[in-house]
């Protein structure tokens, strides 16, 4: 009898379970036991549905967390390219019929330095305010194309750095190795980073500021929407990420939320762990530390209630600082605690995120409206008038950084009666995140901030005339070139902190001066890669794998580890798919 023990149901460890469970390798006696701290499924998959007096009670809903994943053109039919495990499972769990388009707008509208311009009308370093050096123009001129984006910069670079994976968008074993090997090449040196210099060993920050200048890193910076693109990171992962992972792209989404997806397998983990009796799901159950048994191979898992489970083999579905604050509650001497496994702990890069979404009776911002001296540009929904068009993002310099316009999205399409209108008002990460997080709140802190678990109960409900929606409605208002005072306030405001404990992020980056291709590889078993013990623990999730900000990257993390050190067959018998990157 062997027990399986699993800390935490987000992606990677509802996949460790559903796979464990059906994967036809476990004996009669055997258990699956996954405990998950918070009281629902998901992780950092949070698809919430709003109030009924909000229209809630048709189904209306917003993504708090991930929203969408890379597709095969083909899908269902062949599954190729995109989010290869992810479009499998939606295919087990029989969700295809609701996969549908996620909708972006091919015109995207800009607000950077006070000037409101249209993407298309990007055709010159003089249709966006920066003091371009005569470097970051030369560089425009020979390696980008119209319109001069920044996710179409920074997409050159790629090219220019990576000429020989600038057009493999779905090469995974070609990035696997430019990430350990890939080096300046003569015609990219510079006397900063000089041919020969592993791209690995510079940060991305650095490498931006010495090939476009301060202004042209500047734009970068501000105009694809996402701080976390452009910081001091691993260069190397950055190539791919900005490459592969642009506006070109085609995603879809789970029509309903994303979440159906995570509580469809975590329903289908419950069903097949009937079959194994003492398995299951338990909710509210925090991990507090960590112990090698006195068997010397098993692990004694202590919760907050002071429960301790035996695990035979434990599998920690944790980010990077969920694991800390495990290790801070261990021994000094425990295997989270050792420095050769904190080395590897330490390579991947907590990215905070936010998001503030505002529900409203009119879709002010759509042209017919007339509110609007800068309307998005937005795809429509069927024949429906312009107010229930969708897409964005709407791309700004201010605190705001993203708008994303998602209409009347009740499942199955925009309702017959018009709104309510769902708004992702901003969505933004890394230092942006602490402007809203201390408009959050307008009075005093009950509790010390470090022990604020937001993230855990899902999106806090905040006043229509709270300090945090007038912020938002003055930056949307000069998003879109409207006067505020025209605007309609709110009926809801929301806001989601990933940023804090126990995710300590929304997503995660490779750290630079590292081989990602070693550290991928090893943290996953830190005895057996690392220390060379016995005891069987892994580590699995997107936090360290090819796909940091992405479901995708949970999945194959765990499929990973279950080929590798279990035996499990290919899931739905995908082979030849780079799941992780080896040394």
């Amino acid at each position: 009898m062997a027990n399986y023990v699993i800390v935490g149901a987000g992606a990677s460890g509802l996949y460790c379970a559903y796979r464990l469970l059906t994967g036809g390798t476990l004996q009669p006696q055997d258990t699956v036991q996954l405990y998950e701290w918070s009281q629902r499924p998901g992780g950092r998959i949070y698809s919430f549905t709003f109030p009924e007096q909000i229209g809630g009670s048709n189904g209306l809903y917003a993504e708090f967390g991930g929203m969408r994943f890379a597709t095969d053109s083909n899908f269902p039919q062949t599954i190729a390219e995109g989010h290869v495990l992810v479009q499998n499972m939606i295919v087990e769990l029989s969700l295809q019929s609701s996969v549908v388009p996620f909708a972006e707008s091919s015109n995207r509208l800009y607000y950077l330095r006070g000037r409101n311009v249209y993407e298309q009308a990007i055709t010159s370093p003089a249709d966006v305010p920066y003091q371009f050096n005569s470097e970051f123009t030369n560089f425009l001129s020979a390696s980008v194309s119209p319109p001069y984006t920044a996710d179409n910069i920074l997409g050159g670079i790629a090219t220019v750095f990576a000429p020989d994976l600038g057009s493999a968008n779905a090469d995974r074993p070609a990035w696997c190795t430019y990430y350990a090997s890939g080096a300046v090449g003569p015609n990219q040196a510079t006397a900063s980073f000089p041919a020969g210099t592993a791209v690995r060993n510079i940060g991305y920050w650095n490498l931006l500021y010495d090939q476009l200048g301060d202004e042209g890193y500047d734009y970068c910076a501000d105009g694809t929407g996402y701080t976390s693109n452009v910081i001091n990171w691993n260069s190397a992962d950055a190539m791919q990420a900005n490459n592969d992972y642009g506006s070109g792209t085609s995603y879809r989404r789970l029509d309903g939320g994303y979440s159906l997806l995570f509580d469809t397998l975590a329903q289908a983990v419950e069903n097949a762990a009937s079959a194994y009796p003492g398995s299951g799901i338990a909710y509210g159950a925090q991990l507090t530390s960590l112990a090698v048994a006195a068997n010397g191979s098993s692990t004694v898992c202590i919760f907050s209630n002071g429960a301790q489970v035996v695990a035979d083999y434990l599998f920690l579905a944790m980010p990077r600082r969920s694991l800390e604050m495990v290790a801070a509650g261990c021994a000094p001497d425990y295997m989270l605690n050792d420095r050769k496994v904190k080395y590897f702990l330490e390579s991947s890069i907590d990215q905070p995120a936010i998001k503030a979404v505002l529900v409203f009776d009119q879709a002010w911002w759509a042209p017919s409206q007339g509110l609007c001296a800068f309307p998005p540009n937005l795809v429509p929904v069927g024949s429906a008038p312009d107010t229930q068009s969708v897409g964005g993002p709407t791309i700004t310099d201010l605190p705001l950084r993203m708008v994303y316009y998602f209409g009347n999205n009740v499942p199955g399409g925009p309702g017959t009666s018009g709104g309510p209108y769902v708004l992702l008002a901003s969505y933004d990460d890394m230092n942006y995140s602490n402007f809203w997080r201390e408009l959050e709140r307008s009075d005093d802190y009950t509790q010390a901030p470090s022990l604020i678990d937001q993230p855990l109960t899902g999106p806090t409900s905040l006043p229509v005339n709270g300090p945090l929606a007038q912020i938002v409605m003055k930056q949307l208002a000069d998003a879109h070139g409207a006067d505020l005072a025209d605007l309609p306030a709110p009926t809801a405001v929301y806001f989601q902190d990933w940023g804090q404990d126990p995710f300590g992020g929304g997503y995660h980056g490779w750290s630079a001066h590292y081989n990602i291709c070693s550290a991928m590889t090893s943290v996953r078993a830190p005895y057996q890669e690392i220390l060379g013990q016995p005891p069987q623990v892994y580590i699995v999730g997107s936090c360290y794998s090819f796909d940091q900000a992405w479901v995708e990257g949970a999945f194959c993390t765990a499929e990973s580890v279950l080929q590798d050190y279990f035996s499990l067959p290919p899931f739905r018998g995908v082979s030849g798919y780079q799941l992780i990157c080896k040394p």
